[in-house]
């Protein structure tokens, strides 16, 4: 498996809602995830995003575009 360092995109979350920036998978999204983020830097996938200054992983509950 290769995995290749892109742009990574970042988060402003609050309550468990979340809007992205840069994210090739959803602009908003609900989440298992309660606290409170401003821009920050964020790896997303279909299912789940990881706050990349933590290692924690955030389940998707729900998105859009």
């Amino acid at each position: 498996m290769t995995i290749t360092k892109v742009n990574a995109a970042t988060a402003n979350c609050s309550g468990g809602e979340c809007e992205f920036d840069y994210s090739h998978h959803y602009k908003y999204a609900k989440t298992n995830c309660f606290q409170n983020l401003r821009f920050e830097e964020v790896e997303t996938a279909f299912m789940y995003f990881t706050i990349l200054k933590t290692g924690q992983e955030c389940k998707v509950l729900e998105s859009h575009n």
